[in-house]
C-alpha cells in the first residue's frame, strides 16, 4: 500500500493487527520470521502476529550500556534511577521512542549514552548533524555490530523451517559519526562537492532548516568531512551485511536464499545546504535509494535494471519467490517481470506530510536541545510545530524527465530532469511548460483515483 491509503503518514501511525503486510503473510504459509533491529513499521500487537521470534534490538544495547554507567555513580542516586527506570520500563511500559521530549528522560543523562553534538552552542557545526569520530566503545559504534551479531548468533542455530529475516540497521543515520577504521577510510580530497545551496525558488522548509542549522558557516572543507564521514558509515554497513552473506554461504543457504537490500530514504549530507532529511523533500537524494536483489541460484546475476521500481515492488516478489498467492489488495509490480525486460512503470509517486487538522501525526516537539536522546533534532522539530505549513500534506510524480511536487500550503516545484538533473532551476511558474504541468498534474490524478483507498474484504452486511 501506499502510505497514504490507510494514513501511515507518521512515525505513529504503525502498522496495525488488521492490517495484512508481508511477514504475517510468510508466517500464515508457513516461514519463520524473525525481525532484528529497530521497529518504525508495527505496533506490539502487529509484531507479535508478524513475526515468529523477534531479536533484541537497539534498545537492548543502550539498557547494557546504561548497567554499566550505573555502577559507576554513588548507591543512593543508583537506587532512585533504578526505582525510576522500573516504573516508566516494567510499570508503564514505555521505550525510548515513547519517551522522546519527556523531561523524566533527563533524569538518566549521567548514565544514558548521549546523543548530543560535541561542538558547544554558538560552533558552525553546533547544528550540523557532525559528530565527527566516535569511539570504540559509543553507543553508535556498538549498535549495529549489536544487531547483526545477534542475527549471526540465531543463524548459527541453523533454522529447520524456511524462514525470512528482516534486519533493520541504524547506520548510514544522523548523527553523521563513525568509528575507526571506517572514519579514515575515505579521502576527503576525493569526495565530491553537494549539489549547491540554490534556495530562492524553493519550498520555505529549506530556506527556514539552512537558516537554523546556520549551514553558511559551512566551508567546503567542512562539507567534504561530513560526506567522508558519512561515506565511512556506509563502509561499516556493508562489513556487516558481508558478515551475514559469508554466514549464509558457510550454513550452505546463500544459493537458495532471495535475499533484498534497500534503504528507506536517503540523506541530503550537506546537499541543498542542509544536512539530514525533511518530510516533505522529494530530491533525488532522499527518494532514490539503493535498491538490489539476489535471487535463488543467482538467476539474473550482475543485471542492472535502469527503470523504476517503487519500495511496495516488494511485497508481490517477495510472495512470488515464496510460491504464495494472496487475495488482499496490493500496488506493487512484481520485480521479476522487470528482471525479465518487460518495462512496468514509466512514472513512480510519493506521498509525504500533514494537516493541521491531524495533530496526532505530528512529531512530538523536544523540550530542550540538551535532551539526552533527541537534543539534535531539537531545531527540526520545532519548525514543524512553529510553522505547520512546512509540513503541509504533499505528492511527488516523477517520470524519466519531469518531477513535480504538489503541494496543499507552501510552493509547488517542477524541474526538468534532463537538462536540471540536480533539480536546481524550479519551473513551476514557467508560462512556456503550461502543457507539460498540466500533463503531469493529470497523470497524478489518475494514479491518485486508483491509488486513494481500500475496500476491506469483509462481508457483513444483513437484512
Amino acid at each position: 500500500m501506499y502510505p497514504h491509503v490507510n494514513g501511515h503518514r507518521s512515525l505513529y501511525q504503525l502498522l496495525r493487527p488488521h492490517e495484512e503486510n508481508l511477514f504475517k503473510q510468510l508466517r500464515d504459509h508457513g516461514y519463520y520470521t524473525v525481525m532484528a533491529g529497530k521497529n518504525d513499521m508495527m505496533t506490539k500487537a502487529s509484531l507479535r502476529s508478524s513475526f515468529s521470534h523477534r531479536l533484541e534490538g537497539p534498545q537492548g544495547i543502550i539498557l547494557s550500556m546504561m548497567r554499566k554507567r550505573l555502577r559507576r555513580i554513588p548507591f543512593v542516586k543508583r537506587v532512585k534511577l533504578l526505582a525510576l527506570a522500573i516504573h516508566l520500563f516494567v510499570l508503564e511500559h514505555k521505550t525510548f521512542n515513547a519517551l522522546y521530549g519527556d523531561p523524566r528522560l533527563n533524569k538518566f543523562s549521567e548514565i544514558l549514552p548521549l546523543n548530543q553534538s560535541p561542538f558547544p552552542s554558538g560552533h558552525k557545526l553546533h547544528h550540523s548533524f557532525y559528530f565527527g569520530k566516535a569511539e570504540a566503545d559509543s553507543l553508535v559504534a556498538q549498535t549495529d555490530p549489536f544487531i547483526f551479531n545477534s542475527v549471526l548468533k540465531w543463524l548459527s542455530k541453523e533454522p529447520s523451517q524456511p524462514f525470512c529475516l528482516y534486519i533493520a540497521a541504524t547506520l548510514p543515520h544522523p548523527p553523521y559519526q563513525v568509528e575507526e577504521p571506517y572514519f579514515s577510510m575515505v579521502e576527503r580530497s576525493t569526495v565530491p562537492q553537494p549539489i549547491s545551496a540554490r534556495l530562492d525558488d524553493k519550498p520555505h522548509f529549506m530556506q527556514a532548516l539552512y537558516d537554523r542549522y546556520e549551514m553558511n558557516r559551512l566551508t567546503q572543507s567542512d562539507c567534504r568531512e561530513i560526506r567522508a564521514v558519512y561515506y565511512g558509515m556506509v563502509s561499516k554497513f556493508d562489513e556487516q551485511v558481508w558478515r551475514i552473506k559469508e554466514t549464509l554461504r558457510e550454513q550452505g543457504l546463500y544459493d537458495n536464499s532471495l535475499i533484498i537490500f534497500l534503504s528507506d530514504h536517503g540523506d541530503y549530507v550537506g546537499d541543498y545546504g542542509l544536512p539530514e532529511k525533511w518530510l516533505t523533500g522529494y530530491q533525488d537524494v532522499l527518494l532514490h535509494v539503493p535498491m538490489m536483489v539476489k535471487y535463488p541460484e543467482n538467476r539474473y546475476a550482475g543485471r542492472r535494471v535502469d527503470h523504476f521500481t517503487e519500495s511496495l515492488d516488494l511485497y508481490p516478489t517477495v510472495l512470488e519467490q515464496a510460491g504464495i498467492q494472496t487475495p488482499y489488495t496490493h500496488f506493487g509490480l512484481s520485480l521479476t517481470e522487470l528482471m525479465e525486460g518487460e518495462v512496468q512503470r514509466d512514472a513512480v509517486f510519493a506521498v509525504g506530510g500533514y494537516d493541521l487538522r491531524e495533530p496526532q501525526a505530528f512529531e512530538a516537539g523536544i523540550n530542550s536541545p540538551d535532551d539526552p536522546l533527541m537534543g539534535i533534532y531539537f531545531e527540526k522539530l520545532k519548525l514543524q510545530n512553529d510553522d505547520p505549513t512546512t509540513v503541509a500534506r504533499s505528492a511527488m510524480i516523477r517520470t524519466k524527465d519531469w518531477k513535480m511536487v504538489i503541494r496543499t500550503a507552501g510552493k509547488e516545484e517542477m524541474y526538468d530532469l534532463e537538462n536540471d538533473p540536480q533539480e536546481l532551476y524550479n519551473r513551476i511558474d514557467d508560462p512556456a511548460l503550461s502543457e507539460v504541468r498540466n500533463h503531469l498534474r493529470e497523470r497524478f490524478l489518475h494514479w491518485y483515483l486508483r491509488a486513494s483507498d481500500n475496500p476491506h474484504w469483509e462481508h457483513e452486511r444483513s437484512i
